[in-house]
């Protein structure tokens, strides 16, 4: 998937590739999360079913598809065409009035926001998408039960459908096809640590429901629908990646029954679930009256509000590897070295690389010199032999966590005449990720410290 944007927040312009591992460096004010929440709401859009904006395809399909007695055949051939200008059509309503929502922005400061994607679909990616629709019962279940669909080896017909609702339905049929084929989208905002503690507080179910009730009391003259303009306003708050966090930790609770793909083969995983230990450096339990955080050889659990802030920076990451992962996701995560040690900074590099080896695509901004240089070395030890790897096993290396350097994409967020931009960065198996971002800071403390050592040293 290649992303062209233009003139989004502090985002000028810029392209990028999401590949397995896809990361983006640069000083503040970048533009790096404008990058990160425009992707994430449009992933999110993509995979929605007629939720927010009806889109129609554009004239009627029913006369051209062949009809054999009483069914209605559409080719695979004629499904790729169809959908891939049906995604066409999709990004432009995501760019035009989906994408400020996703910012929490005013409409008219992206009048002129432009968000573009090439996205390849094969036939294989049809076929597949066909056969998961008609597997998923949860998928179009109101058409699925009047409706008889028969697969052929180049294509996919429909029975019982006539000319008026065929057109409706194939909008649906679509928009679940995309829903299987995109990425499934999960983001870890950099708000996440204040979003653990006050999602009571955020809940905006209840901050709606209050207001409404206190212009009752108040006799105003309200609306039916008040509640649910109360509700669209106050998510208007806050972008979407935080919204999504703040609704992911007030459903902890029953997302903790919820088995990931990991959980399902933990043996297969044990070297994941044991670096994410060391990091995390205890265990979660989400309970009635709260979240709780027990540390690592203590008889006591602690609320989450008075735990540490590195405890609190973990908990959805933590629950999403337990109870939520599943293959072909993309986990986005803005600055994953948030209220980390550079220990821990170095551990969680090597834990996205089992991610990422595992399946997982993962998405991250950062400012740590600590988690680009274990990136890089994870990619040099592609180079080594199993052997080799077993010397540096004192160093906590092993097989796994060796990454191909054709699975990166990396990226430096700078300024360039005057425009934010994304500047593609170099990568070579031999040496990793070189980004020079970090050298300048490094070098110009070094040489400080030199500085004022030898002024000591003259008295």
């Amino acid at each position: 998937m290649k992303v062209s944007i233009k003139k989004i927040g502090m985002l000028d312009e810029a392209e990028f590739e999401v590949g397995d591992l896809t990361l983006i460096c640069g000083e503040n004010n970048t533009g790096k999360t404008y990058a990160t929440y425009s992707l994430y709401g449009y992933l999110d859009f993509m995979r929605t079913i007629r939720r927010n904006v009806l889109l129609k395809m554009k004239g009627s399909v029913f006369d051209s598809m062949e009809q054999v007695k009483n069914e209605t055949k559409l080719s695979y051939e004629e499904i790729k065409k169809r959908l891939e200008g049906y995604v066409q059509e999709k990004t432009k309503i995501y760019s035009n009035r989906i994408l400020f929502q996703t910012m929490a922005g005013k409409r008219e400061d992206f009048l002129d926001a432009e968000f573009n994607v090439k996205f390849e679909i094969s036939l294989e990616n049809i076929k597949y998408a066909v056969q998961r629709y008609l597997e998923d019962d949860n998928l179009n279940r109101r058409y699925k039960r009047t409706i008889q669909h028969t697969i052929y080896d180049d294509g996919l017909s429909f029975s019982s459908l006539n000319k008026e609702n065929f057109d409706e339905y194939l909008d649906y049929f679509f928009d679940a096809i995309l829903k299987i084929i995109f990425m499934r989208n999960f983001i870890l905002s950099v708000e996440r640590t204040g979003a653990s503690i006050f999602q009571e507080e955020l809940d905006f179910y209840k901050i709606a429901k209050l207001e409404t009730m206190q212009k009752m009391l108040k006799e105003e003259n309200i609306g039916f629908f008040e509640i649910e303009k109360t509700l669209d306003r106050k998510k208007q708050l806050y972008p979407k990646p935080v919204r999504d966090n703040i609704d992911f930790i007030r459903e902890i609770k029953s997302i903790s029954k919820q088995e990931s793909i990991f959980r399902e083969n933990k043996d297969e995983y044990k070297i994941l679930f044991e670096i994410l230990g060391k990091i995390v450096g205890g265990k979660y339990k989400a309970t009635d009256s709260g979240i709780l955080f027990q540390p690592k050889g203590s008889r006591k659990a602690y609320n989450i509000e008075i735990a540490s802030s590195s405890v609190r920076s973990l908990l959805i990451l933590n629950y999403y590897i337990f109870h939520e992962a599943q293959k072909n996701d993309i986990l986005m995560i803005d600055e994953p070295e948030l209220n980390l040690h550079p220990k821990n900074q170095i551990l969680i590099a090597r834990l996205l690389v089992l991610l990422v080896n595992a399946g997982i695509k993962v998405f991250i901004t950062t400012h740590s010199d600590y988690i680009v240089r274990e990136l890089s070395n994870c990619i040099m030890l592609k180079n080594l032999s199993q052997s080799q790897i077993q010397r540096l096993k004192k160093r906590g290396y092993s097989q796994e966590y060796a990454l191909e350097d054709s699975k990166v994409k990396a990226y430096l967020a700078e300024n360039i005449k005057g425009k934010n931009t994304l500047k593609k960065v170099d990568i070579k198996k031999e040496q990793g990720i070189f980004i020079k971002t970090f050298d300048e800071p490094i070098d110009s403390q070094n040489e400080n410290q030199g500085l004022i050592f030898e002024e000591l040293m003259r008295k």
